[in-house]
């Protein structure tokens, strides 16, 4: 997803190779000459490392945990399967254990009681921008929104803060474009002003987006916290189909 900054993925300090070579000897029969001393390359822009790991965990399978803000049972379990390009989406823990699967085009709903043991099909280009139901189009969120990144930091090693600008950022699926139109449409004025965090491990990869986003909490600043986990390992996710699946009625498209 990311399509602002093309990078490499290799991360961490760059180094030059050591130049080591050996003079002439004189025609005194002298010692040769000292090597010449080698020398590091400064470390890489903050920006720079942190959109490689961006680049990195893109197109990869991978497992995420969408942090609840006060209460670690509520979290929501994620997985990506990059061969598919299906995301899920699953609440562990309540009397409901609400699924979403997410496609290309489409985001089936399924676990509620409401439903009858059925599942629901949405369309995700005729989610209304202001519908809750468009933070879960997509479960790679965070390399969306790095896309629209104005200032980044390194407070530590692997550990970066910055700005992100949401009318900069690039969705390219229908998705992450459709997440996009919700922040936007909710944050307003405060679009363009975003604090995040992030940390990259030791691999390379993108292990923790953290953000406080304007009124995406039934009007209020929410934080949305999306630890990625499993960096490649096997993510199978079946694309709902059968008698089962029925359409959504036209109300569910509206605001919420």
């Amino acid at each position: 997803m990311l399509s602002r900054f093309i990078v490499g993925s290799l991360l961490g300090t760059a180094l030059v190779a050591t130049l080591a070579g050996c003079g002439a000897a004189d025609t005194a029969g002298g010692s040769a000459a000292p090597p010449a001393s080698s020398a590091a390359s400064p470390a890489p822009e903050p920006a720079t490392v942190l959109a490689a790991a961006v680049a990195k965990t893109t197109g990869i399978n991978l497992k995420a945990v969408l942090a609840a803000s006060d209460n670690a049972e509520e979290n929501v379990m994620c997985a990506y399967d990059a061969q598919h390009k299906i995301g899920s989406i699953t609440q562990t823990s309540g009397t409901d254990r609400m699924t979403i699967i997410a496609t290309a085009d489409d985001v089936y709903l399924s676990g509620l009681s409401d439903l009858g043991g059925k599942t629901m099909r949405m369309k995700i280009a005729k989610i209304d921008a202001k519908s809750p139901f468009a933070m879960f189009t997509d479960v790679l969120t965070p390399l969306t929104l790095l896309t629209g990144v104005k200032n980044v930091s390194s407070t530590a090693p692997g550990t970066f803060t910055g700005t992100l600008d949401l009318t900069k950022a690039q969705g390219t699926t229908a998705g992450s474009r459709k997440f996009l139109e919700y922040v936007l449409a909710i944050a307003t004025d405060r679009a363009g002003a975003v604090k995040f965090t992030a940390s990259v491990n030791e691999q390379g990869y993108l292990a923790e987006f953290k953000a406080t986003l304007p009124h995406i909490d039934d009007g209020k600043d929410g934080e949305y916290d999306l630890k990625f986990s499993d960096f490649g390992s096997p993510v199978t996710i079946t694309k709902p189909t059968g008698s089962k699946v029925v359409e959504a009625p036209a109300a569910m498209y509206r605001q919420q």
